[in-house]
């Protein structure tokens, strides 16, 4: 998620844990940036669930994996999830511009794979993941879409994503979480 929001794209991450916990793949958002190490970018699919979740293979189903993932995700990313038969997502803060758990109407597919979701968490990681997102679009489109949503809906996040360190400004993701209680 910050090195998303460090290279200027959206700021999402995402590993995919086996069963023992152990990370057998990540990916973070593209959309804005180069592909890298086998993963989509610059193309609006460049999603980083669909980064994590394709480096898994079709030889076989993953229902003892979970999908972390640092923002709730869209449509396209919940579907893959299901798709590639992953067992559990988790996420750490709500979209509530994009996010789709809920909102998705389940085929047959979805039932016969049901995939466990859990999220958002409480606190600083639930936080921060939708400020980075805010904060992203305050400097990239300050007012289109998801800003404005923002500026209309959740204001005190607005102010709350400009508190935090610019992607260029050399802080670290300790800065950031620190920002958050000032």
């Amino acid at each position: 998620m910050w090195g998303a929001y460090l290279a200027g794209t959206i700021p999402v991450g995402a590993v995919v844990v086996d069963e023992a916990g152990d990370v057998v793949s990540a990916g973070r958002n593209r959309i804005f940036d180069d592909a890298r190490d086998g993963q989509l970018g610059r193309t609006r699919l460049a999603h980083a669930e669909l980064n994590a979740l394709a480096a898994l293979t079709s030889e076989r189903t993953y229902e003892g994996y979970t999908l972390y993932t640092a923002l709730e995700p869209c449509h396209m990313c919940l579907s893959a999830a299901i798709s590639v038969r992953v067992g559990s997502l988790r996420y750490a803060a709500r979209d509530p511009y994009g996010g789709a758990v809920g909102k998705l109407v389940a085929s047959h597919d979805h039932e016969a794979h049901p995939l466990r979701i859990e999220g958002p968490l409480g606190g600083a990681p639930g936080r921060l993941p939708e400020l980075l997102l805010v904060a992203h679009f305050l400097w990239r489109v300050p007012g289109r879409g998801v800003t404005r949503f923002y500026r209309s809906s959740r204001p005190d996040l607005v102010a709350a994503a400009q508190a935090l360190p610019a992607p260029d400004s050399g802080a670290s993701l300790a800065d950031a979480v620190a920002s958050l209680d000032a």
